[in-house]
């Protein structure tokens, strides 16, 4: 279907199956990847003009880059949030809120001029990538790249040459790179298999002092999603601001009853509950950091969870708002469909963010690893990257402007289907048969050429 992504480009729409990147691809992105982290070394305040010139422009040069899925130096560029995080304090003043207009000014901008990225992969080579441990190895890194980051940032609040002012804009920036790159590397490695990603993943959510969402999430929201029963579904016209406490009581409440269930069922004492672990755990880091760099890393480690949070409960908002899943009969529900998730293809956010926006596919596959994430035609779609979005959010009036023209025109392909909440439109009128020529798109299943018009993506795989 045609998406309507606020975009510039569509990358890979043509791509044929199969196709695999050159070394020169990847010598391309080691190559923008050095760019980016040769910025670090560029001193400010005195030439900070310098820095934010080079870091944005390396950042819109990336839409020449080829990326064909195969490589794991795109998803690298999440080296860019902390070295604007920490340039922007070691620029002092407001410009240590610097990080706020990189976020929802610059990343919305380069998700509008980069474009979006259509492409899908082959069966083969999905498998072929599920094991490729480079990919393993940098969700595995990001764990220490959390705890130093947090590190560095207590030292520079127990340093004493900072204002209160700046202490703000380092908390605020520290929450970012947690909320950002700890809590979403968390989540895709909790949902493994392996017993060291599991316990990484869960130690990166205690770094923002939300372990409990490991239990809640794995075994509340996949189960419940797009129902009543999930807290992290939000429903129609509910603004953010509604749904946050909801979702942030909800979720505790829900891990707690989860894990009061397990200790039950197993006949385990209440000692084996988990929850108060995780929240000693992140006891335990704040501690940590407070006798290596001295007391203000107890307040920084507080705060910059609440920033965390807030931000990644503001990317739960816009994943499945006002999606809902058939009641069969009391109690029971159709199961998960891509219609029960928001895509989005945007390249720049996909690839800070391992994927996540393609979040169809994880709650149809909740194991797969973010490399293999495929797009789904028949998922509702954002109209750009979680950054745009969630600015939207944080203005009600803007975000249903945007948002509920494409829900009903969604909820109209439901055919049957009544609403818990908010209207059921009629269903859709039949659209004309278009007489334009339409591409020549590859199925990426048989090999055999077909006919779509005008179409976005490649089919997805399953």
């Amino acid at each position: 279907h045609d998406a309507n992504w606020w975009a510039l480009m569509e990358h890979n729409a043509g791509r044929l199956p199969g196709t695999r990147s050159s070394w020169a691809i990847s010598a391309a992105w080691f190559a923008f990847l050095a760019g980016v982290a040769s910025t670090a070394l560029i001193p400010v305040p005195s030439h900070w003009g310098c820095f934010i010139a080079i870091l944005i422009g390396l950042i819109f040069s990336s839409i020449w880059l080829p990326d064909n899925g195969d490589t794991v130096l795109p998803f690298c560029t999440i080296i860019i949030l902390p070295i604007v995080v920490f340039k922007s304090v070691a620029m002092g003043g407001l410009w240590s809120y610097s990080i706020l207009l990189f976020v929802f000014v610059v990343i919305p901008l380069a998700d509008f001029i980069v474009g979006v990225d259509v492409g899908n992969q082959t069966r083969e080579i999905q498998k072929e990538l599920h094991t490729a441990f480079r990919f393993e190895l940098l969700t595995l890194l990001v764990a220490p790249g959390i705890l130093g980051c947090l590190c560095y940032a207590a030292w520079l609040a127990n340093s004493g040459g900072l204002s209160l002012l700046e202490f703000g804009g380092l908390t605020i920036g520290t929450g970012i790179i947690t909320g950002v790159v700890g809590i979403v590397a968390g989540h895709e490695l909790c949902h493994k298999a392996s017993r060291l990603e599991r316990v990484l993943g869960r130690l990166l959510l205690c770094s923002a002092t939300y372990g409990h969402f490991y239990v809640e999430h794995t075994l509340g929201h996949h189960k419940d999603v797009a129902t009543d029963h999930d807290p992290a579904t939000s429903r129609y016209g509910e603004s953010f601001y509604e749904f946050l406490p909801r979702v942030v009581k909800g979720e505790f409440v829900n891990a707690c009853r989860i894990e009061a269930a397990r200790l039950r069922r197993n006949g385990l004492p209440w000692w084996h509950n988990e929850i108060p672990v995780y929240f000693l755990v992140s006891v335990g880091i704040a501690l940590a950091l407070a006798c290596l760099t001295g007391p203000l890393a107890v307040p920084l480690f507080v705060a910059q969870s609440v920033v965390a949070v807030l931000l990644f409960e503001s990317v739960n908002y816009l994943e499945h708002y006002g999606l809902e899943r058939r009641e069969l009969k009391p109690g029971q529900y159709e199961q998960v469909q891509p219609q029960h998730s928001w895509d989005t293809a945007c390249r720049v956010t996909n690839h800070v963010m391992f994927k996540l926006e393609r979040h169809a596919d994880h709650h149809a596959h909740a194991g797969k690893r973010y490399q293999t994430l495929q797009a789904y035609d028949s998922s509702p779609q954002l109209p750009t990257g979680y950054a745009t979005m969630i600015l939207l959010a944080f203005f009600p009036p803007l975000w249903r402007m945007v948002m509920h023209p494409r829900l009903l025109a969604h909820r109209r392909q439901q055919v049957g289907q009544v609403f818990r909440h908010g209207p059921t439109p009629g269903p859709a009128l039949p659209k004309a048969k278009s007489t334009s020529c339409c591409r020549s798109a590859l199925s990426e299943q048989t090999g055999e050429r077909s006919c779509r018009a005008t179409p976005r993506r490649a089919a997805p795989q399953k």
